[in-house]
């Protein structure tokens, strides 16, 4: 519509039948022979016996493991692995850090710790980055790693950092995605490039970064179309939900807007309505369609709301469901029941207001309450089972 296009020695003198009986019953064991006698044994175990050892009981794989990763990595003796491994333990990676890095990533225990490990370390940690950072940022995308210092981290480093002018900022922009680091600079300036020139101010292309990083390796052709997608829209430029509108679309696929939409029309709204509230506000598509479907049951079977009313005040739409709309919701019903509401009322601020505020105008003006206080409370501690079967 809107979218444009274990080792164990076994001698035959000393062990009975019912014990050989008992021994291949055992699951780990029969999974691992089932294993070995899939490969070409002979071939792969005595080629990397040395380093299948090696990962089971310096790296704790299992065999089954071991033999997966020595496929991707080989070596005769400890000495380059071991001072590899050294490196993570003294920096203050875990046992399951280290074992689900070399798994993602089996040549990192070939690394030359002094030349490109420690290097690599000690960049973050001069930019601002805490070791829990470091260590976050190379567990969970290790190709990192392997990145070259020189020719990509530090030129993606300088440029989000003359861009955003922040280092705060830029670290929080390689927390969320460490694979800008792994970034074409030239593509990630013909990125900027097309949004100034399609009038987005500085301020919100570093907003639109900061929420969305992954926005900086994006295809620069399918980059232009989502741009014009956003214009033709009615979204100007200028405004920030122009780089809002870019993060919502960018996010699903055309089935996926499309099944939002027709959730919406099932609820009476036309086309035209549901872009108004998009416009006004993007978020409006941002929620799954079974939260959608589940919001607008909310407000309108169990409320009483006209569908038409949500989408011209569309920011209702962005709460959870489970922590604010469904117990603020059985708080109003609560105070209608109770008569100190009309059954008419229809205020945003309702759902809108933050906590504290909340709870001084909706709730402690009334005599009851310390009653309806109790009553949110309770609703709200039990948030993570709380549906709209709950009405």
């Amino acid at each position: 519509m809107f979218r444009l296009p274990c080792k164990s020695i076994v001698t035959g003198s000393s062990v009975r039948a019912s014990s050989v009986h008992s021994f291949l019953e055992n699951p780990s064991i029969l999974s691992c022979l089932r294993y070995i006698s899939s490969v070409n044994t002979d071939d792969d175990i005595k080629e990397h016996s040395f380093t299948v050892s090696y990962l089971m009981n310096k790296c704790g794989f299992s065999l089954k493991s071991a033999l997966e990763v020595s496929k991707q990595v080989h070596f005769e003796t400890p000495d380059k692995p071991d001072s590899v491994l050294a490196v993570f333990k003294n920096y203050g990676f875990s046992k399951s850090q280290i074992l689900n890095l070399v798994r993602r990533r089996p040549p990192v225990l070939l690394s030359r710790p002094n030349t490109t490990l420690l290097p690599k370390l000690e960049f973050f940690q001069s930019k601002g980055f805490s070791s829990h950072d470091v260590i976050k940022i190379i567990s969970s995308y290790p190709w990192v790693l392997m990145y070259s210092l020189e020719n990509k981290l530090v030129p993606a480093f300088d440029f989000l950092e003359n861009l955003l002018q922040s280092d705060a900022v830029v670290i929080i922009v390689i927390m969320r995605s460490p694979r800008i680091l792994n970034s074409n600079v030239e593509n990630m300036a013909r990125i900027v490039d097309v949004l100034q020139g399609n009038g987005v101010p500085k301020k919100n292309i570093a907003l639109l970064i900061r929420c969305q990083p992954s926005i900086m390796i994006s295809n620069l052709e399918n980059f232009k179309k989502l741009i014009e997608e956003v214009t033709l829209m009615g979204f100007h430029p200028s405004k920030s939900q122009f780089v809002s509108a870019i993060t919502v679309l960018r996010s699903m696929s055309g089935s996926t807007w499309e099944k939002k939409l027709t959730v919406y029309r099932r609820w009476g709204l036309s086309e035209e309505e549901i872009l108004t509230a998009f416009v006004k506000f993007p978020m409006f598509m941002r929620k799954s369609a079974e939260k959608i479907a589940a919001s607008m049951d909310l407000f309108v079977n169990k409320l009483g709301w006209e569908s038409s009313y949500l989408a011209k005040n569309p920011t209702c739409s962005s709460y959870s469901l489970e922590k604010r709309l469904i117990p603020r919701a059985l708080v109003l019903q609560f105070l209608v029941s109770k008569r100190l509401v009309e059954k008419s009322f229809r205020s945003l601020a309702f759902f809108n207001t933050p906590e504290d505020k909340f709870r001084r105008i909706f709730i402690d003006q009334h005599a009851e309450s310390t009653q309806i206080l109790k009553f949110y409370r309770e609703k709200l501690n039990h948030s993570s089972v709380v549906n709209s079967s709950t009405f």
